[in-house]
């Protein structure tokens, strides 16, 4: 769905390009390195897509208020507003060139904005209109922290309340969790996918009320509070599948999926998103963790699968600079891998006698 982009001056970065995503994409990189705002960038210029399509049904929308709007309302910038997402190593504006082709969806078009370190809260250079795509498009953004245990919590603090703290990205997602099971068809891959899932924990979340979730394992019921994490974060992707938010023509954003997961857990979740891809999603994740990326590498090899690895570097006082490897075809470099070499060094010195 996202073709390629063009980025420049955007936070750490003089420039991030990608002329081909594929269906499945793995952002790598030590801390502040700017993994989980390059996937912000990518979900919240998308996501605007998702709801302009919908919103835009017999009624005018200018698609540039609608973007500054996410834009600001996912990254919460502090009191300069959006021009705080402008990098500092250069005087220039930032940029974002995005290309946009959905084959099944018939669907194709571009999106162009810019503005400087003085804008606060209105893109002026950018399109007022773009395309509408199909009510059956989702964008779908599943961030570190799970959100079941907060979710009243996080509506009130930003629907009722209207205050920071908990941004987009946690928001939009309940918002898809809380919509009550649709009717349509679930395709065979996402009930296998499900299925799986469920079966990791031998249980599944169930909605009983518009925000009230448990855990169901057997006959007995655990609230949310009582439930592992691990349980939960997989619990929000079979919701969603469930509900018909996640579905053959999605976009999907993970933020570190890994979180609260055993290594067992992480790569059962790993080949569901392999399955995922292959069903028709386009899938962009953020690690740090070698079993997630290791798996990539195994599993897209098996497969045969298309698999982007950008992975992010940072000399003191430059930009981040990116590298980019097809996990089908090699297994790169990077410093996950790197400190599990080294600790495997550390103890054989220790075997050896040797301090370090």
């Amino acid at each position: 769905m996202i073709r390629s982009i063009s980025v420049k001056n955007f936070m750490g970065y003089s420039s991030f390009k990608s002329s081909n995503f594929a269906d499945l994409n793995v952002i790598i990189g030590k801390n502040d390195t700017g993994k989980t705002g390059l996937l912000k960038l990518l979900y919240a210029t998308t996501k605007c897509l998702d709801i302009y399509s919908r919103r835009s049904q017999g009624a005018e929308i200018n698609f540039k208020k609608l973007l500054a709007e996410k834009l600001t309302d996912t990254y919460q910038p502090g009191k300069r507003g959006l021009g705080e997402l402008v990098s500092k190593i250069t005087k220039e504006k930032l940029s974002v060139d995005i290309e946009y082709k959905h084959n099944k969806l018939g669907y194709e078009d571009r999106l162009h904005f810019s503005f400087g370190d003085s804008t606060n809260n209105t893109i002026v250079d950018g399109q007022e209109a773009i395309k509408p795509i199909s009510d059956n498009f989702r964008c779908l953004f599943i961030p570190a922290k799970e959100v079941l245990t907060s979710l009243k919590a996080i509506r009130a603090t930003r629907d009722n309340l209207h205050m920071p703290g908990f941004d987009d990205t946690y928001l939009d997602l309940i918002r898809a969790l809380v919509i009550p099971t649709q009717k349509g068809n679930i395709t065979e891959e996402l009930k296998g996918v499900n299925r799986r899932l469920e079966d990791l924990f031998e249980g599944q979340i169930e909605q009983q009320v518009e925000d009230d979730f448990v855990f169901k394992k057997g006959n007995t019921e655990f609230p949310m509070q009582l439930t592992a994490e691990g349980v939960k974060k997989i619990g929000i992707l079979t919701t969603l599948i469930r509900n018909r938010q996640l579905n053959a023509h999605s976009v999907l954003f993970l933020d570190e999926p890994e979180t609260a997961l055993h290594p067992e857990a992480t790569r059962e979740l790993v080949e569901m998103l392999i399955l995922m891809a292959k069903s028709g999603i386009q899938i962009f994740i953020a690690t740090h963790n070698y079993f997630v990326l290791k798996q990539l590498h195994l599993s897209a090899r098996r497969d045969s699968v298309e698999t982007s690895c950008y992975s992010l570097e940072r000399e003191k006082g430059k930009s981040v600079s990116v590298k980019w490897t097809d996990l089908k075809n090699s297994f790169p470099e990077n410093p996950i891998s790197d400190e599990s070499v080294k600790m495997a060094d550390d103890e054989t010195k220790l075997d050896l006698g040797i301090n370090f």
